[in-house]
């Protein structure tokens, strides 16, 4: 996913703006959890409260009334508001709002957070979605390296992703429209979702990161939790998302985390039914992972 010089040891290139965010965002985590207290952990509902003002506020200084707000969200889910910025959250809310087409709505943003580019899409979403994003973006060599996937209550797509060029730097402006463009058109494209074979470089796989493949129990057992640790090798999401596509697995929720030249991902699936994975198609999604990411090494 990440070009090879991303992997090169003790080079100042290595210390991009990306990786200086995600260690200052540990810091200042880690001090506000301990001036509160680790036994009084941050309420929830909270967070949730607080996030919603504050995108409220910015979104009726725009024109919007709120009842056109408290429409919109109650079709989200509480974790959404959770998992968002109150910037991002007024900010996807906006463009939606103002969305007047059954067409995908992608939007890049122009400042660069986190050292990075975010990319939103809202879209009806169906079980080859994030295959067809992440295979659009590696197409654009471009590589995500965070991204929160998630549906909201009647079934669109509210996902983000973080991602960095060839130079795991922001996307440049020139290039956004094109980008852009690109995505919302392999949304609404119904082949088959072709993956460029992309090898990974001898520098690369010096670095020993084992693929895991494991299923987790969920609190409800109605969906079935997936951790992927592997080796970040160019277009790992891509490959993972045709995998999910060919075996008709839907993708509910994920956590994409990219940590140096491992990748450590969480995917909330169900079969082709919403229903969680029986064990054989957890055993047979299992192998096709790991014959997928196999090849690429």
């Amino acid at each position: 996913m990440p070009n090879s010089g991303r992997h090169k040891r003790h080079q100042p290139e290595l210390w991009n703006s990306w990786k200086r965010t995600l260690l200052a965002e540990l810091y200042y985590s880690t001090q506000k959890a301990l001036r509160r207290g680790l036994e009084n952990p941050p309420d929830i509902r909270e967070r949730i409260r607080h996030n919603q003002q504050l995108a409220s506020a910015l979104l009726r200084k725009h024109g919007h009334t709120p009842r056109e707000i408290e429409l919109l969200w109650q079709r989200f889910k509480a974790d959404y508001f959770l998992r968002h910025t109150h910037k991002q959250i007024a900010w996807h809310s906006e463009h939606i709002l103002a969305h007047q087409s059954d067409e995908p709505l992608v939007l890049v943003s122009k400042n660069a957070t986190r050292g990075g580019t975010e990319i939103f899409v809202y879209s009806q979403d169906k079980p080859s979605l994030f295959a067809r994003v992440v295979a659009a973006l590696d197409k654009k060599n471009l590589s995500v390296h965070d991204a929160q996937i998630m549906t909201s209550k009647d079934g669109f797509a509210l996902d983000t992703f973080m991602v960095l060029d060839a130079n795991n730097k922001a996307i440049p402006h020139d290039r956004h429209e094109k980008i852009r463009e690109g995505v919302a058109h392999a949304l609404i494209q119904d082949g088959a979702i072709t993956i460029p074979v992309k090898r990974a470089s001898r520098k690369l796989m010096a670095f020993n990161v084992k693929t895991q493949v494991s299923f987790l129990p969920t609190r409800t057992g109605r969906r079935t939790l997936l951790e992927l640790v592997a080796l970040d090798t160019p277009g790992l999401l891509a490959r993972v998302g045709a995998v999910f596509a060919r075996q008709g697995v839907s993708l509910q929720a994920a956590k994409i985390t990219t940590i140096g030249e491992r990748a450590e991902d969480f995917f909330i699936v169900t079969d082709g039914e919403r229903q969680a994975l029986s064990d054989e198609a957890q055993q047979a999604l299992r192998e096709a992972l790991f014959d997928t990411l196999s090849d690429a090494h």
